[in-house]
């Protein structure tokens, strides 16, 4: 799942253009986020825990997560499900 965008980006789910769910907002930036568990914490071991795929919609903020591979990024001008 190593896709990460700084820059704002269109996303796609299965080839369906993704659309925040609280605003409708089109653009999101996107980071890693750590599925941490509290036993790995405890452990010391948060390092091994899975990630996820966080997109922040740019519009108004809400962070959508998402594990798999069906999420695409593209630049917005790249005409992207259309």
């Amino acid at each position: 799942m190593g896709l990460s965008k700084r820059s704002p980006c269109v996303v796609t789910i299965n080839g369906e253009i993704f659309r925040c769910v609280v605003c409708q907002g089109g653009l999101f930036t996107s980071r890693t986020i750590k599925l941490n568990t509290g036993a790995m914490e405890f452990l010391d071991l948060a390092w091994a825990n899975k990630s996820s795929l966080g997109l922040i919609c740019t519009n108004c903020g809400y962070v959508h997560e998402f594990l798999g591979d069906a999420v695409q990024l593209w630049d917005p001008g790249s005409g992207a499900g259309g």
